[in-house]
């Protein structure tokens, strides 16, 4: 019998209820053409779930900015996101990483600028988690993990749960 952690539940959770992002950041920077054909690949979530490349985009981006966002507030406020929000970010970025092998070239080329750029802004906030905290605290069984599972955020709530739930410090 598989052992999951019950952050990973509540991160599942998140991930599926992110499926009617803003998609405006994405329609006005690239071509119509280009829009339409990421549109066309969808990312099967789950057996019953699945949501368009430009859809996890724009839920990563939100997801990103959120996290930023709660940095400097205290545990104590109730709109803080947590450990188990970062975990789903992250799911979400593993979910785009799976759609982009079905882009050719060139339009892999436009989608990356725009994931990098918010690549970029989670690095920004995050530092190496050596002790690999997240991944622990995540606890579902699988492979080696790509390079934003290994990042933790400097400060704030999202930080402090996954240290507490991880056991590690």
């Amino acid at each position: 019998m598989e052992e999951h952690g019950i952050l990973s539940r509540f991160a599942w959770k998140a991930v599926t209820i992110m499926t009617n992002p803003d998609l405006s950041w994405i329609s006005g920077r690239l071509h119509p053409d280009d829009l339409r054909a990421l549109e066309g690949v969808i990312v099967h979530l789950s057996g019953q779930r699945s949501i368009t490349l430009p859809q996890l985009l724009a839920s990563w981006k939100h997801h990103v900015e959120k996290l930023e966002a709660d940095l400097s507030l205290p545990s104590s406020d109730r709109s803080v996101w947590g450990a188990h929000d970062l975990v789903a970010a992250l799911v979400l970025r593993d979910f785009i990483q799976d759609g982009l092998g079905a882009l050719d070239v060139a339009l892999r080329s436009k989608f990356e600028i725009l994931l990098s750029e918010i690549d970029s802004l989670f690095i920004s906030f995050t530092e190496p988690d050596d002790l690999l905290r997240v991944e622990k605290v995540d606890a579902r069984p699988g492979s080696e993990r790509e390079w934003w599972w290994k990042r933790i955020p400097v400060t704030g709530p999202a930080r402090e749960e996954v240290i507490l739930y991880s056991g590690l410090n």
